[in-house]
């Protein structure tokens, strides 16, 4: 067991508080405001843990997480943002947080794509070669999930989860900035991720190379975008993330208290599953 790696992991955590305390001492921020220093160190704290059980611990680890269980994390270090975002009620916050989901959903994609499920990742170029030639057909793969071999099961996540794969990031691009609402600025930005995914998949064999996997990834950031816009629903959303739209206080702290539970309950997971390792 390589316990230095559980061993970096605690000093990752001992050297975040060290940084997290030094700057808000010297920009006396330590004592302002409590609620959301304690909402940031359990943020980056859930960051931390998610990240190592994908990254640097070992398969025991990494198989106790799932795509349901990594997408509620993600989902809850939302909610904390937009609780602590609420709560603060300003522009600045408001505008900072979209940034944040933006991360915390490609951090999320990263982690789905190569890593939840897939074998350890070994990059080869030399697999490029190896693209099979049916997968570069146009509607081959989509045709034969549709032929009546396939199970309900593999459709939904094959055909109809590619399509809404990068629907969050076309949402949260339009919620960004309206001029994201031209489908052909958002494929700027959504069609070199999906080519990259396909050909990093590829190369290090935790998927492979499928140009029906690239028209539904494109697909349906493309309807769900026409859709939203065609009736002015984004606009409306949109006064959502930008505005205090609870004024009472009490619901505000409830949402932050609901939202900050998961995050908890996960990072004093993985500690006692290092202390268990480690002892």
């Amino acid at each position: 067991m390589n316990n230095y790696k559980y061993l970096l992991y605690l000093f990752t955590l001992i050297c975040f508080f060290i940084v997290y305390l030094i700057y808000k001492i010297k920009n006396k921020m330590l004592l302002n405001n409590k609620t959301k220093n304690f909402g940031e160190v359990i943020f980056f704290l859930t960051l931390i843990s998610f990240i190592f059980v994908l990254m640097i611990a070992n398969p025991i680890f990494r198989y106790s997480m799932n795509f349901f269980k990594a997408i509620f994390i993600m989902l809850s270090l939302s909610l904390l943002c937009f609780s602590l975002g609420i709560i603060i009620n300003k522009e600045k916050t408001y505008k900072n947080n979209i940034n944040i989901y933006i991360i915390l959903y490609m951090i999320l994609l990263i982690s789905i794509t190569f890593i939840i499920g897939r074998p350890t990742l070994e990059i080869n170029f030399e697999r490029l070669k190896n693209i099979y030639k049916g997968s570069l057909i146009p509607f081959n793969t989509i045709s034969l999930y549709f032929s009546g071999y396939a199970s309900m099961k593999s459709i939904i996540y094959n055909v109809f989860g590619n399509a809404i794969m990068l629907v969050p990031l076309s949402f949260l691009l339009m919620i960004k900035n309206k001029k994201f609402n031209n489908i052909f600025r958002q494929l700027l930005i959504i069609f070199p991720i999906v080519i990259f995914i396909e050909l990093f998949q590829q190369i290090t064999w935790v998927g492979s190379f499928d140009i029906d996997d690239i028209i539904l990834n494109i697909s349906g950031p493309i309807l769900f975008t026409l859709l939203i816009t065609r009736f002015n629903i984004i606009d409306k959303i949109r006064q959502f993330f930008y505005n205090d739209f609870i004024k009472k206080r009490a619901v505000k702290y409830f949402i932050y208290i609901v939202s900050i539970i998961f995050p908890i309950l996960f990072i004093i997971e993985t500690i006692s599953k290092i202390f268990s390792q480690l002892l």
